[in-house]
This record gives C-alpha cells, structure tokens and sequence, in this order.
C-alpha cells in the first residue's frame, strides 16, 4: 500500500498534464468576413486626414480624462514590463530537482546543508502530510541553473543520507503550453506576434503544419516557455474571455513535453509506462498485449480502485528502457475497447520511480 501512495505522489494524474491527441481536436470555424471592408475605412480615414488639419493644441485644453488615459496606460505597461522581468528572474524549467527515499523527520535545513555545496538553491519545498505535518519522504530543491541541477542528480542520485538511499531526477514541472483553435491561413510570424504579447519566455513555438496544405496549419500549436511561471502567465491571458485569435475563442490548456533524450542517472533506470483512461474491467493481459509490440512487457500493474471509486489507470514495465521509449512517441496511438460501443484512447507517459 506504501508503495501505491508513493506512485501516486509521484505522479500527476491531472487531466491538464496531458496533451491533446491530433484527432481529438476540432476543427475550428474559420470567420469568412473577418477583416472585410477594412480598407474601404481605411481610405475614408486617409481623405479625411488630407481635408481637416488639426491646429496645434495646447495641453491645457487636453480634457483632464484624456490625460489619465494615458497616464493609466504608462503605468499598465510599465508594470506588464516588471512582471515579466519578475517571471524571467525565476530558475529556468529543468533546474528543480525531484530527491526520494528521505527519512520522515527530514528538515529544510538538512537538505540545505546537503545540496548547498553543489551549487546556488533557489527553492527547497519538503513535501508534508497536511492532517500530522509529517515528511512524506521526498522533497523538491530548485536550483539557479540547470547544469548545477544536473550535478545534483548524479552526485546524490543512490547516495546513502541520514541512513537512507535517495533517488533523484529532474522535477516535471509543466513548462509546454497546447493551443488550439489556431486560425488555419495564420502563418508562423502571424503566431508568434500573439503569443510574444501574451507573455514572456516563448522559447519554442510550434504551429503544426498541415500535410496536405503547406500553406495552412492544422488549426493547433505547441508552445515551450522559459520556466513554469511564464506559460502559466501566457496561459491566464489567453484563457481571459475577451482573448480571441482572430474571432476564435482559443483552447489553451497544458502539455507534456516532449521526449527528448535524458542521460541522468535516475532516468537512464525509467523502463515503465503510466498508461491513463483505462476503462473499467479491462484486464492486466488485454494491456499487455496491446504495448508487447514495443518489446516484452514483465508486468502490468493496475491498483485497486478506492472504496466508493474507481480506478483509470495502471503501469505497463518493460524489460528495456527502448521499449518504453518506442512506446511514448508522439506518432505511437493506443486504443482498447470499453462497454460497448465505446473505444477508449489511451493517454501514456514515462514515470520515475523505483521499481
């Protein structure tokens, strides 16, 4: 049952942690008028500018509610730039650091005189039993860079502690935003205009192209930030009701980042597969010979679901990290048959814990 607890603390089971599936997303209604007689005013506004030219006006007969306009405006803008100077200042994503295997009387204190020699801490956060106040055994240090948080994986990573073994791995927090909705004739440079106001720390946009029509998207895009607080920033912006993509009311919800290579200590050891949106009654073997394709499968294990409740999602482990690593990629979709009529998508990503 411990073990169970420890998975499940491990493991985010929001919904929002997941990106959404190509064939899952709408396609969104394109606005055929949008823009229409734009330039008809245009050439109004220009005949006029030609025909009425304003005299000089001095700041006195500026009416005083004109004046605060502006002077409100300065001041937004001034305190929008220190904000994102604010968001920028903070440890760039892949410099928190996920340490395991803690006795349960662990202080901030002792991991400060563990960790400090290796490098500046930003943050340590030691997770606590919020009805004892107790350690739950594992805790979060955030460093200034992320080469001194990788530094801190291998030196302390199977390191014994206070008579205990730690396991440590780079912390996965959400740094990767989905957006969909996307005007489908937008362009790339169109894209990154908007979401360089939404907020700052854009490092990577991805607006997905369309195969069929090069000069067209697919109608979503991927975007990567900085750290966690600037695309939780950029995220609050775009969902505000007023915030349209060309009269599209956008979808904007978190993402998983993408797999890319990790040679940490802890990672190199990851061969299992959280797998969720099982559907009820599935059993262990139906599981095991839909992900089997990858390489052999040892186990699948789908906890007991709580009293009263139910229970969507288990873990596939593989012999080989490869396998898993197949597994996860983008290109890779995995479907199981529900109560009929219904065919459930499974949702599957890399876990780090021991096995």
């Amino acid at each position: 049952m411990a073990e169970n607890t420890e998975i499940e603390d491990r493991v985010d089971l929001d919904d929002d942690n997941y990106s959404e599936e190509d064939d899952d997303v709408e396609e969104p209604m394109e606005d055929e008028g949008a823009g229409e007689g734009g330039e008809e005013n245009d050439e109004e506004s220009h005949e006029d500018s030609g025909k009425h030219q304003s005299p000089v006006t001095d700041k006195n007969d500026i009416p005083a509610g004109h004046v605060e306009d502006e002077e409100n405006s300065a001041f937004i803008k001034e305190e929008e730039k220190e904000k994102h100077a604010e968001l920028l200042d903070l440890p760039p994503h892949g410099s928190e650091v996920f340490i395991g295997g803690l006795s349960r009387d662990i202080s901030e204190e002792d991991l400060r005189e563990l960790c400090e020699p290796l490098g500046e801490i930003f943050e340590i956060r030691v997770m606590k039993n919020r009805d004892t106040g107790e350690s739950k055994g594992f805790a979060f240090v955030a460093f200034r860079t992320k080469d001194v948080a990788q530094k801190a994986i291998e030196e302390l990573h199977n390191k014994e502690f206070k008579g205990r073994i730690l396991r440590c791995s780079l912390s996965e927090t959400k740094y990767r935003l989905f957006i969909g909705n996307v005007p489908k004739v937008w362009t790339e440079d169109e894209f990154t205009k908007i979401i360089a106001a939404t907020g700052p720390g854009a490092e990577t946009i991805e607006l997905i192209k369309d195969p069929q029509n090069p000069g067209r998207n697919r109608g979503f895009a991927f975007v990567e930030y900085y750290n966690n607080a600037c695309a939780d920033y950029s995220r609050q912006q775009m969902a505000a009701a007023s915030f349209k993509l060309d009269g599209n009311t956008p979808t904007v919800t978190w993402a998983d980042p993408k797999i890319t290579p990790d040679h940490s200590a802890a990672a190199a050891q990851v061969k299992a597969l959280y797998v969720k949106n099982i559907p009820e009654n599935t059993q262990t073997e139906q599981l095991k010979e839909l992900f089997q394709r990858h390489g052999e499968v040892t186990k699948v294990v789908m906890p007991p679901a709580k009293s009263g409740g139910k229970r969507d999602f288990g873990f596939v482990h593989y012999a080989e990290r490869s396998s898993a690593l197949k597994a996860v990629k983008e290109t890779e979709k995995y479907e199981i048959n529900g109560p009929f009529p219904h065919t459930f998508y499974l949702q599957i990503k890399l876990v780090v814990f021991k096995t």
